[in-house]
């Protein structure tokens, strides 16, 4: 009976860790999305407005980019909030984990921007015959497209890095798995 109450515990975790997920990865793109806004100050947004494809593919790819490395920032959460169900949550617990949580979410929030907008910064300065930005605001599709499968393709190698620094993140305590037979 012990064995099953703590595989119950197990699986609530995980639950609340994955509805935690869900509200982080909406709210994670969202301000993504916001601060790419800026970074481009609004002139990406006005372009979408009026119709711009070629903005669009590339504000697109751009956002997928820093979403698929934003999204190890999940996994350290999940493990810390899953921990805080499987021992007694005191409020100083957590308060640490609700930290750590934020702490993730910066510093890998904060290297998923960077890496892409640095990235972007020097291939554009790489590829030097092809003006991409002064392109893409021109509304070619064929730069749009060619940058952003260089920005995806980019993000792709970064992402094995992003991966393993945020693992490296996790403060590993008592977490469990349910063994499945």
């Amino acid at each position: 009976m012990g064995g099953l109450l703590a595989d119950v515990s197990v699986l609530m975790a995980g639950l609340v860790a994955y509805g935690i997920s869900v509200l982080a990865a909406t709210l994670l793109v969202f301000a993504l999305y916001r601060v790419n806004t800026v970074i481009a100050r609004r002139q990406a947004e006005d372009l979408m407005l009026a119709g711009h494809r070629s903005i669009a593919i590339a504000s697109g790819a751009v956002l997928v980019s820093q979403a698929v490395l934003l999204r190890h920032a999940v996994f350290p959460v999940m493990a810390v909030v899953r921990d805080l169900f499987l021992e007694p949550p005191g409020a100083a617990r957590t308060f640490i984990v609700v930290g750590q949580c934020l702490l993730f979410f910066l510093i890998i929030g904060v290297l998923s921007v960077l890496s892409v907008v640095v990235a972007v910064w020097l291939f554009t300065r790489l590829t030097g015959r092809i003006p991409e930005q002064e392109e893409i605001r021109k509304d070619n599709v064929a730069v749009a497209i060619f940058f952003a499968f260089a920005v995806v393709a980019i993000t792709l190698i970064v992402n094995e890095g992003m991966e393993d620094l945020s693992r490296s993140l996790i403060p590993y305590g008592s977490t469990r798995v349910i063994r499945l037979p």
